[in-house]
């Protein structure tokens, strides 16, 4: 993804939540918190925000577990418009690309769509309510999804999904044809136990985060395993960050992490609760143009927002 932490804000960060302090208390780490009001309109409410993401505009879109589930704000939060009205059912990855086209993944109609930044729907992946991993007849040939988690790309704009009830990843070309697909089961090295968020660095290196297995798991584009991270709680959402990091969500405790990039801890922020500053399950999130970053909560039912402290 091209979003970054601003320099400044970055270079503050890596100061002080370096190697040397591996996991920080939530008053150590150099944030702050603050709930981010959003303009809905009159009788309109947030659900379970399980996607977030901002477009090179700076707009905020938000995926949520609600009856209007995609949502796009300004960068004050002011509201613009809705998208995909009644497609959805269980909305879970949201990424938006390099063109600004919006990607989401429902986990119950088993579809991973694409939006133009107009709001037209452009490619369709798995078809609406019926899970597999493929479906052949008369000549037909369809890749079927179960519950996918979330999508990423690659430089050539090839398209990698993370296909949770089936652990596995599904890659496709930029067209939306399939091309091949790689897991299964297991907690051995490119086994799964639910492939949960993708993202694709500049050398077109894969990361996934295998929930269950509290690990993420690195890939070439053919499917190749690389190497694999362990030991910093259960990983659900995963960013690309600026020098080379990474920050990831882990919900069940509640707390932001950092990652430089050969997978050491860096520092954390957050933990389970209920006021402003804890999260109950944190879950998609990105970073906003001024450094903050914006994390939505699934159970919290909000978006709050992250500063550096003054």
């Amino acid at each position: 993804m091209r979003r970054k932490l601003a320099g400044a804000a970055l270079a503050f960060l890596l100061i002080h939540m370096g190697p040397g302090n591996p996991v920080l208390a939530q008053d150590a780490v150099p944030l702050e918190a603050s709930e981010l009001v959003l303009g809905l309109p009159e009788g309109w409410y947030l659900g379970e925000v399980a996607g977030l993401e901002l477009n090179s505009s700076g707009h905020i879109f938000v995926f949520h577990r609600g009856s209007h589930s995609l949502l796009e704000f300004d960068d004050n939060g002011v509201f613009v418009r809705e998208i995909g009205q009644g497609l959805f059912r269980v909305p879970h990855g949201l990424r938006i690309d390099g063109d600004d086209n919006i990607w989401t993944t429902d986990q119950e109609t088993h579809q991973v769509l694409q939006f133009s930044p107009d709001g037209r729907v452009r490619t369709i992946l798995g078809r609406r309510d019926i899970s597999g991993t493929g479906w052949y007849d008369r000549g037909y040939s369809v890749a079927l999804l179960n519950a996918p988690s979330d999508v990423g790309f690659d430089s050539q704009g090839n398209i990698y999904v993370a296909d949770g009830g089936n652990f596995r990843v599904v890659k496709y070309s930029p067209h939306g044809e399939f091309i091949r697909s790689w897991g299964s089961r297991g907690d051995r090295p490119g086994e799964f136990d639910f492939p949960h968020s993708i993202v694709v660095d500049g050398e077109d290196r894969i990361y996934v985060t295998d929930r269950e297995n509290g690990r993420i798991q690195i890939f070439s584009t053919d499917g190749e395993f690389l190497s694999q991270w362990q030991g910093f709680g259960n990983p659900y959402v995963i960013q690309l960050g600026a020098e080379g990091s990474f920050w990831l969500t882990d919900a069940r405790a509640g707390r932001l992490l950092h990652l430089d990039g050969e997978g050491r801890l860096l520092g954390s922020f957050g933990e389970w609760g209920k006021e402003i500053g804890d999260f109950g399950f944190p879950h998609g999130f990105d970073f906003a143009p001024d450094g903050s970053i914006l994390v939505g909560e699934i159970l919290n039912w909000r978006v709050q927002r992250l500063r550096l402290r003054q």
